[in-house]
């Protein structure tokens, strides 16, 4: 009995002896492995910088996460692009995957943030806290989002004069490929701006829309020629303000060659006179166009605040029925 016995404990200790040499092989090699990796991804990111078309730099780079993550850390983000004239800066970067899901990778940028568009195209931004998050498969990226707290900034464009200062308590951005098809959705809480000295009232935005053959957008960017030559579905662009008016519009649309809009909207209004006035103080251009249609609608409203009616815009031309109403510019 006592030889038995001490059989089987000498077989139970070799079996937990050998578990645990192959827990430590398993650790090593992981380690190893892991370390490799990041030794990989930091000289890939370090090549992808030097052989882009655009020039970008990351200051201080850096590759953690060890044991469960990986990601690029850098200090600071610089972006410059001679071929558009475009030059950004950005605060520091964190980012993370996990390491059984590399294809989905989180990150988040620290502000401030400075964007600058030649000749006189600037924008400067800044924020509580800004992250994002990708999923790549095969043939790239398949959806990306972005969500901000606290952001506020100013955008200029000396030649025509234009000073933006905006501000917002949260907003998202999201995009996602279906098939050929790009749906985009975007909202903006508690957005305030201020136009060239004049302050519209607050109000909230809701975009949801789609954008077809443009899926590549997410893996190329959108084509400098954008939004001419698109078409798409706009499920919803509502604007919720804080006095209790809203406008909400709905449609299929098509963009030409030559930036004019066309299609067929369902348009539906609760504070006719506010909503004008926001549309026309935000967008001076279009001011006369806000003005007619809104007088319209209260027309054959009865007088009354609300009303929802189509409207068809044809090359630009809005039409209530067969009547022109207005003419919207070239985008």
């Amino acid at each position: 009995m006592t030889s038995t016995n001490g059989a089987t404990t000498s077989r139970i200790a070799r079996r937990f002896w050998l578990l645990g040499l192959g827990i430590v092989l398993f650790v090593a090699a992981y380690t190893a492995a892991w370390f490799y990796g990041a030794n990989r991804l930091g000289n890939y990111v370090r090549t992808q910088m030097s052989e882009a078309d655009v020039s970008l730099a990351c200051s201080g780079l850096d590759v953690k996460g060890y044991p469960f993550r990986i990601g690029v850390f850098c200090d600071a983000i610089g972006v410059d692009d001679k071929r558009t004239g475009t030059s950004a800066s950005f605060g520091a970067l964190r980012s993370a995957a996990q390491v059984y899901r590399p294809g989905h990778a989180v990150l988040e940028i620290d502000g401030p943030a400075q964007i600058r568009v030649s000749p006189d195209l600037a924008l400067t931004a800044d924020w509580d806290l800004l992250h994002a998050s990708a999923v790549a498969g095969t043939g790239g990226l398949e959806r990306t989002s972005i969500a901000h707290d606290g952001i506020k900034g100013t955008f200029t464009a000396g030649r025509t004069d234009v000073n933006l200062a905006f501000s917002a308590r949260h907003g998202e951005v999201h995009a996602r490929r279906n098939d050929e098809a790009l749906d985009i959705a975007l909202s903006a809480d508690g957005l305030n701006l201020n136009v060239s000295d004049t302050t519209m009232p607050q109000v909230d935005v809701v975009l949801d829309a789609t954008i077809e053959n443009a899926a590549d957008w997410l893996n190329d960017g959108p084509p400098t020629t954008a939004p001419h030559g698109t078409k798409g579905e706009l499920r919803n662009f509502s604007l919720a303000f804080v006095n209790g008016s809203n406008a909400a519009l709905s449609g299929p649309y098509e963009v030409d060659d030559k930036g004019r809009l066309s299609g067929n909207f369902q348009v539906q209004l609760k504070g006719i006179d506010t909503v004008r006035d926001a549309v026309a103080e935000a967008f001076p251009e279009i001011a006369e166009t806000a003005s007619s249609v809104a007088s319209t609608i209260r027309s054959l409203s009865g007088g009354k605040d609300e009303a929802s009616v189509r409207l068809r815009v044809r090359d630009g031309v809005v039409y209530l029925g067969i009547i022109p109403l207005a003419a919207i510019p070239p985008l």
